[in-house]
């Protein structure tokens, strides 16, 4: 039976949130184990009473505001509408805002995190994954679906969408968390999807080959 959660006060609310918005970024720098319950209350005031009465304990803490994360990074996915009339401007318009996303640094941090702490968390491993990867995959399928008649019949939909993904985000995503490359900008990020779309509509050969 799960335990109902204090009420608090406008004045605790508010703190909470603050203790939550700290948790969330130092979570994200450091790991959990390299964050304290009395960082934290240095950090926004309170007390360990306070963060156990609403969490349990650090842990409680750490998969609450790190699971919020996850639906707040995955909201603009999952909100995204690909459009156009041809397939290179449609796939093209959203490898760009699919890149833009993966390599934001809250983004980036989170897929760091589930390299970090997913055996020990494998429940927030899953929601990262959820939160980038797959809800990028997610909202192609619900696209090629519409346009499966563009497309060889032995190919699944999900297939496509996993293979087009891949070929965007991997090499810069990769980049981006190693350190190997400095933050892109707008015409990288557009040249980038410019190849993943041409390899994925025409493949790597010449025409005569």
């Amino acid at each position: 039976m799960t335990t109902a959660k204090p009420q608090l006060t406008e004045h605790g609310e508010t703190r909470i949130l603050a203790l939550t918005e700290a948790a969330t970024d130092l979570f994200l720098e450091k790991g959990m184990d390299g964050v304290s319950v009395d960082e934290l209350i240095q950090k926004v005031g309170g007390s360990r009473r306070n963060i156990y009465n609403r969490f349990g304990d650090k842990q409680g803490l750490f998969v609450e505001v790190i699971t919020k994360l996850c639906d707040c990074q995955a909201a603009p996915l999952r909100e995204m509408e690909i459009a156009g009339g041809d397939l290179v401007s449609a796939l093209q318009s959203f490898g760009e805002r699919l890149l833009q996303i993966v390599l934001q640094p809250r983004t980036l941090a989170l897929h760091r995190l589930m390299i970090a702490e997913g055996q020990r968390f494998p429940e927030l491993s899953r929601a990262i994954s959820a939160s980038g990867h797959e809800a990028g995959v997610a909202v192609l399928v619900r696209w090629l679906l519409t346009r499966e008649e563009d497309f060889r019949p032995n190919l699944s939909v999900t297939s496509l969408a996993e293979l087009f993904v891949t070929l965007l985000v991997s090499k810069a995503q990769r980049d981006a968390l190693t350190g190997m490359s400095e933050p892109l900008d707008s015409e990288e990020i557009a040249a980038i999807a410019r190849q993943a779309v041409s390899v994925f509509l025409h493949g790597a050969l010449m025409k005569d080959a």
